[in-house]
């Protein structure tokens, strides 16, 4: 396998995702996202709501 051509090996350049400077970055995006347990929560909140709303009628 001495032969084995690697495209990975001879990479140079801006990777393919693009490169953001610190001036473009916002941090700010990030700190803002809600974390995925209180959209769970808030998602059997309102499941239970709906359930309860059905059997009450």
């Amino acid at each position: 396998m001495s032969g084995r051509w690697d495209d990975d090996d001879d990479w140079v350049g801006e990777p393919p995702e693009g490169h953001h400077t610190r001036d473009q970055a916002k941090p700010e995006f990030w700190r803002l996202q809600r974390p995925p347990e209180v959209i769970a929560f808030a998602f059997v909140v309102v499941i239970i709501i709906l359930v309860v709303v059905l059997v009450v009628k």
